[in-house]
């Protein structure tokens, strides 16, 4: 797919996103997850695959990735508390990994912050190390955990890279 034609993509399921949003982050718990969050992927009606950590069947959503089979590159949507629209960064951590992504910012219309939509290359370390792990986290003025806590989990996790390999 052109990089336009995935902006473009990206951007609509941006505006989907927000507009079913209901919290920019869900309350965490003791733990540091989100009470009932978990990773559920799924595919769409034009062949593109998504990866989504929310509450099931609630419009609460905290990372959805997003990829075509045989890409380069993933696809990212979240809410960032903090930062000023246009140009900016998401913040990403797997274990030791560590990246940072560029990210169009735009205000979002439902929840309070900016939605953030962005791309990280297929080959990424973060990536790898989440989908060996199930373990990742969108870091601001902290660490979030959007971490993968039942087989199931990681499970729908080693699917989505899989079909995005192809």
């Amino acid at each position: 797919m052109k990089r336009q034609g995935l902006w473009l993509l990206m951007a609509a399921s941006a505006a989907v996103l927000g507009a079913c949003s209901t919290l920019s982050s869900p309350p965490p718990s003791a733990s540091g997850a989100a009470d009932g969050m978990k990773w559920n992927a799924f595919a769409t009606p034009d062949n593109e695959r998504r990866l989504a950590y929310g509450l099931p069947d609630s419009d609460v959503v905290g990372i959805i990735f997003s990829c075509r089979r045989k890409t380069t590159a993933v696809g990212f949507q979240t809410t960032l508390s903090h930062g000023k629209p246009d140009a900016g960064s998401v913040r990403f951590q797997s274990g030791k990994a560590r990246g940072r992504y560029a990210a169009k910012l735009t205000p979002s219309e439902i929840a309070d912050g900016l939605d953030a939509i962005g791309e990280i290359p297929l080959a990424d370390a973060v990536l790898a190390a989440f989908e060996k792990t199930g373990l990742i986290s969108q870091v601001e003025d902290k660490a979030y955990p959007q971490d993968a806590r039942t087989s199931a989990e990681r499970a729908d996790i080693r699917r989505f890279f899989d079909f995005c390999r192809g």
